[in-house]
């Protein structure tokens, strides 16, 4: 076991981004609508696009409204990704120039930011094996980082202390160990394991039992975490023990992990020895017959095709030892029929086809829940078990190829993005040819019902109506905007005056028809004059509806032109569409390109895996040939072999 296993370092970086993520700010509400929108991509699980979101408005001139909080959780996802030299950057940033190992801080920032810049540097640091770089960054770190970080700085210099070597005993670590919480007990196997390497078993029981004595803790999220901790020290303290020949501690030890966790198979080898290391190897027998039924991919699993016969031999039970070989040959043989069918089957096109897919039955990563896997944010919840290929499975699960495949992982889905985007432009510019085209539906419309002749006609109307007034307003005519009924009195009127000039003379005419017909034309002009205010009030009301009817018609008319003679803004739009349909699919050759490298490398990686495990096999076949033989030889050379159940050897003739 190593100091940091890669899932233990991708699970403290999501924790570690989990907690940039979700620093406190001075508002709770995101005040920039991209930085919320990141922030809600980032929770739920959709990690490129959060990261898309913030260099987005990176290029845009940058949030403003979070102070440094976008930044340090573009920093973060940089980190979690491997871009190391880009959250490096990012992360310097924050703490101003920094030369021959002396920063100058920048004092606008506050620090709790500076902090937390310090701690993600000397992440950097100790993954780029400069120890002493990342203990001088972690000793300056104040107490402003939230406790999930600090749990996490306190891990980082329990692993520092374990690289300045020599392993310290438990009672000098505690002063390392005492802020530990969550990570306590992750801290104390590895200064275990250290201590094991160093050939310092008693020391690494210390370690391993204090570990062992961490209460577990009351949250469900870190419980897993915890018990495959758990399980992984008693898995190492029973191979302690059994260094040591304390065989019942190590039986102990062996028997209190899960039988559903990881490290099951190798406690039930552990088991099994511990029991025959003093000779009850009916008891040894019973871990390993299970083991048996289990996957020969594993080593645990391909020790007891010998050690099963071997324990039979010991009990004198040279019938069931010859049985056991021979299932332990058939066992090898169908194994080899399966590694063949599987490199015989394994292609380009098989393994993209599985990786891709996202339902729990075929996907090669997935989380627990049957979820696709994002991002190596949370490479730790990966169950690679989700495969129909047992040996995919197996080999995924193995830190040099689970690092290969969530890469490969991470380029299918930006190529999905990418290519999901080629057809929106596509989309988008079919939506702008019809938006031209039911421009040119509507000019035509507009064409025919003669809009812009409609304006012409209704100013033409008012011109005429205004020149009406002036003259009625400058002659005084009232009679002009007289009702209807006296006008039409005023008219007979005047037919009656004509008529009595040209009758006159005559006696049929009385002699007062004129005094009579203007007394008559005088109450009219009296009636008329009565009603000229008002009725000149109303024409001038008119006068003013049409004017603005018809500065709305000549806004109309006007924006109607315009849009029959140009539509800059769908050429624009094009010319945008163009220019970003040239850079995805430049972007999108690029990622081709990649996805078909790293495919090959992980199925040359695969196939040296499968090969090697062939190899392997081949070596316990021969030795389980050999044993066989072995013990036909015993048998033959034996007075009584009736307990062989094995054909007679023809006597070789000189």
């Amino acid at each position: 076991m190593g100091v940091i296993t890669t899932t233990g370092l991708c699970a403290l970086l999501a924790a570690a981004s989990a907690t940039l993520a979700a620093a406190p700010e001075p508002h709770r509400a995101a005040q920039d609508l991209r930085y919320g929108e990141s922030l809600y991509h980032y929770y739920t699980g959709d990690l490129p696009q959060a990261l898309s979101v913030l260099l987005r408005a990176e290029h845009d001139g940058g949030i403003t409204k979070h102070q440094h909080y976008p930044q340090l959780m573009r920093a973060g996802m940089y980190l979690a990704y491997g871009m190391d030299d880009r959250a490096r950057a990012e992360f310097a940033a924050h703490l101003g120039h920094h030369t021959s190992g002396q920063d100058h801080p920048n004092q606008n920032v506050p620090q709790k930011v500076r902090d937390t810049a310090h701690y993600y540097l000397a992440q950097l640091d100790y993954r780029a094996g400069d120890y002493a770089e990342a203990a001088a960054s972690a000793v300056i770190i104040g107490d402003t980082l939230s406790d999930s970080l600090g749990d996490n700085l306190a891990l980082l210099n329990a692993h520092l202390l374990i690289k300045a070597g020599p392993v310290p005993s438990l009672q000098e670590a505690q002063t390392t160990l005492s802020p530990l919480q969550q990570n306590r007990a992750l801290a104390l196997l590895n200064l275990g394991n250290a201590a094991a390497r160093a050939g310092d078993p008693i020391r690494a029981q210390h370690y391993y039992q204090a570990g062992l004595a961490t209460d577990l803790p009351d949250s469900a999220s870190g419980l897993d975490e915890a018990l495959a901790v758990r399980d992984k020290t008693l898995t190492a303290l029973g191979y302690s023990f059994l260094q040591l020949g304390d065989y019942a501690s190590a039986k102990a030890a062996f028997r209190d992990v899960r039988l559903d966790s990881n490290l099951a198979n190798s406690a039930l080898l552990g088991y099994g020895w511990a029991a025959a290391s003093y000779h009850d190897y009916v008891l040894a027998l019973k871990p390993w017959q299970a083991l048996r039924n289990r996957s020969l991919l594993e080593p645990a699993v391909q020790e007891t095709l010998l050690a099963v016969p071997w324990a039979y031999e010991q009990l004198k039970a040279p019938r069931s030892a010859l049985i056991a070989y021979r299932e332990s040959e058939q066992l090898l043989t169908d194994e080899f029929t399966r590694i063949k069918h599987t490199l015989e089957s394994l292609d380009r096109e098989l393994l993209l086809a599985s990786l891709r897919r996202n339902d729990l039955q075929g996907a090669l990563l997935t989380q627990g829940d049957g979820r696709a896997l994002q991002s190596w944010l949370t490479l730790d919840q990966v169950n690679v078990l989700a495969s129909d290929s047992r040996y995919l499975q197996e080999l995924l699960k193995r830190d040099a190829l689970q690092d290969s495949a969530q890469q490969l992982r991470d380029l299918l889905l930006l190529q999905d993005k990418l290519n999901h985007w080629q057809v929106k432009l596509d989309i988008y510019r079919q939506l702008i040819a019809d938006k031209r085209q039911l421009r040119g539906a509507r000019a035509d419309q507009i064409e025919q019902t003669d809009l812009l002749r409609q304006h012409q006609a209704l100013r033409e109307q008012r011109e005429q109506l205004a020149g009406e007034l002036t003259r009625i307003a400058r002659e005084q005519d009232t009679l002009a905007l007289a009702d209807p009924g006296i006008r039409a009195q005023a008219r007979r009127i005047h037919r009656a005056r004509t008529h009595v000039a040209a009758l006159a003379g005559n006696a049929k005419v009385p002699a007062n028809a004129t005094e009579r017909l203007d007394f008559y034309q005088g109450l009219i002009a009296w009636r008329a004059a009565q009603d000229f205010a008002d009725q000149q009030w109303r024409a001038n009301k008119t006068l003013a509806q049409l004017d603005s009817a018809l500065d709305e018609s000549r806004t109309r008319s006007a924006q109607v032109a315009k849009i029959l003679t140009t539509d800059p803004d769908l050429d624009a739009q094009v010319a945008r569409l163009t220019a970003l349909q040239l850079r995805n699919d430049a972007q999108l050759t690029e990622l081709n390109q990649a996805v078909a490298s790293a495919t090959d490398t992980l199925l040359n990686a695969i196939r040296q895996g499968l090969v090697s495990h062939r190899n392997r096999l081949q070596d316990y076949l021969a030795q389980v040939h050999l044993s066989t033989a072995r013990l036909f030889d015993v048998a033959y050379r034996a007075a009584d072999n009736a307990d062989i159940d094995a054909p007679k050897l023809p006597e070789v003739q000189e």
